[in-house]
């Protein structure tokens, strides 16, 4: 049962089946057609859950676009997949209709709250109906239609959008390791429209969960909503857990429901996540996911038998083959071995969107992952190895008994004077200082030394810190002497952050 957080409305299973079945019939109505795209454009709320399985029950292809997605970057969402149909509050097409009339090949807008002109409310579009007994889902090619369209995260240009056939998402979201017992009640705070969200949302659903809905909740909203709603699950970031362990009136919330975490989206330090269990004693488990939307979940800690390892990503999936090969020689390396991760699955993407459009102010590139194909623009990007590895440009180990450890992005990592320093791994020292609340850490150019470290600093409210405190806690705490903040502390307000809340290294670069 999905409740909103925000208004206590509850809708039942039974009621978001008749409400996938009107949405489909509605849409056929319309001229949507198998095939055809259909993006929705908006925070997490009831009918999105509606609107989802209605565009998959006539074949249709789910278009997740972000929410807070506007201007350009909405409208090369909507145009880089040809969308058909959008679905979005009346506010996202106000701000936008001009563009979205000429820049798109959007036929209908429909708006889910207040109506508006020149769009279709909600109540409106769905003007057809039928029993759930007697409706029958359009027939697809499991392996090959493509069901669900997400955007990644346009770390190497504009966003491109990641094709999931119906077997792909099926691999992912059915994923025994995040199956629930029936009636669990877990957060569902992770926008939906992210393959994290989106993988997470499904999983609960066909395990029959109740899934309380909230848009973007700060550390205290997560707080307040579990101890009503009684959460007993909540997949989340490290930024979010983060933010929880610096609320300091913790104790007046009655967390005592809370029994497992899920983290993903980046690597979590291990002491965020000792603060956060030392804080709420009712949690049993907290767990790192890794994965991208390119592939899905590759490694957890439930798909590992001798359980959670401190620093580690977890297990292997068993619908995955990983493997480490060294970034220049491409050989592969064994245990401890630090390389490129590579991983194989039936998870995997079909391809990705492909976008040519001249009358555009400028040129994306985007790859087809199964040979040349018309539309496709620019170079050859190698996603894929001779093996048919796709290389997700992560630096990372595995141990002895086959646990992985990521390290960090290939292309964030610094060089050093001629030595190879993970940002991660300091942001990590610094993130134990009490007075330090978020941390990020880029490579200053320079030109004897290539780059120095150099890490921006976001204090906890009401701490203070000098760049001098933290350079000798962090003199104090590093393993050896490579890893240096030679560029020194830069304190910041807030970090820039990317799609999915990570940490926009581009821009602290920019910042230097």
């Amino acid at each position: 049962m999905p409740i909103d957080a925000a208004t206590n409305e509850r809708t039942t299973y039974n009621e978001i089946a008749q409400q996938s079945v009107d949405i489909a019939l509605s849409l056929a109505h319309i001229g949507v057609k198998k095939g055809d795209m259909v993006a929705i454009c908006s925070p997490n709320r009831k009918e999105y859950i509606a609107i989802g399985f209605g565009t998959l029950l006539i074949g249709a292809v789910l278009v997740n676009v972000n929410g807070t997605c506007t201007g350009l970057s909405l409208l090369h969402r909507l145009k880089s997949a040809k969308c058909k149909v959008l679905f979005c509050p009346s506010s996202k097409y106000q701000e936008n209709k001009d563009s979205i009339e000429t820049f798109t090949e959007v036929e209908t807008t429909i708006v889910l709250d207040g109506p508006v002109e020149g769009a279709t409310h909600f109540k409106d579009f769905l003007s057809q109906h039928a029993s759930v007994e007697d409706f029958e889902p359009t027939p697809v090619s499991g392996c090959e239609d493509v069901a669900i369209v997400l955007f990644s995260s346009g770390t190497t240009g504009m966003p491109k959008g990641v094709q999931y056939t119906h077997y792909n998402f099926l691999c992912s979201a059915m994923d025994p390791s995040i199956r629930l017992e029936e009636g669990a009640v877990v957060l569902g705070s992770i926008d939906w429209s992210n393959s994290y969200g989106i993988i997470t949302l499904f999983s609960y659903l066909q395990g029959g969960a109740t899934v309380v809905s909230s848009v973007n909740p700060d550390a205290k909203e997560i707080l307040e909503i579990t101890q009503e709603y009684k959460i007993e699950i909540i997949p989340t970031l490290p930024t979010v857990i983060a933010a929880i362990n610096a609320v300091k009136d913790i104790v007046k919330y009655d967390t005592s429901s809370l029994r497992k975490i899920f983290v993903c989206g980046t690597i979590c330090n291990e002491s965020v996540l000792d603060t956060f269990k030392e804080r709420i004693p009712s949690v049993q488990s907290a767990s790192q996911y890794y994965g991208m939307t390119e592939v899905g979940c590759i490694c957890n800690s439930i798909s590992s038998k001798l359980g959670h390892r401190a620093g580690s990503v977890g297990g292997v999936r068993n619908i995955f083959v990983v493997k480490i090969v060294d970034v220049q020689t491409r050989e592969p390396l064994g245990p401890n071995q630090r390389g490129e991760i590579c991983c194989k699955s039936p998870s995997m993407l079909r391809g990705e969107t492909p976008i040519h459009d001249q009358h555009w102010a400028f040129i994306v590139t985007s790859v087809s992952l199964n040979g040349p194909s018309d539309g496709y623009i620019g170079g050859n990007v190698d996603y894929m190895d001779e093996e048919g590895f796709f290389k997700t440009g992560d630096l990372g180990y595995y141990d002895e008994d086959h646990y992985v450890y990521v390290v960090d992005r290939i292309k964030d990592i610094i060089k050093y004077n001629s030595c190879t320093v993970s940002p991660s791994e300091l942001e990590a020292v610094l993130l134990q200082h009490p007075s330090v609340h978020e941390v990020g850490v880029v490579g200053a150019p320079h030109e004897d030394l290539q780059e120095l470290p150099t890490a921006f600093v976001v204090l906890r409210p009401g701490a203070r810190a000098t760049e001098q405190e933290l350079k000798d806690f962090f003199d104090k705490n590093v393993a050896h002497n490579v890893m240096q903040l030679a560029g020194g502390v830069r304190f910041i307000d807030q970090l820039p952050r990317g799609v999915g809340l990570k940490v926009d290294r581009k821009k602290l670069r920019s910042m230097l």
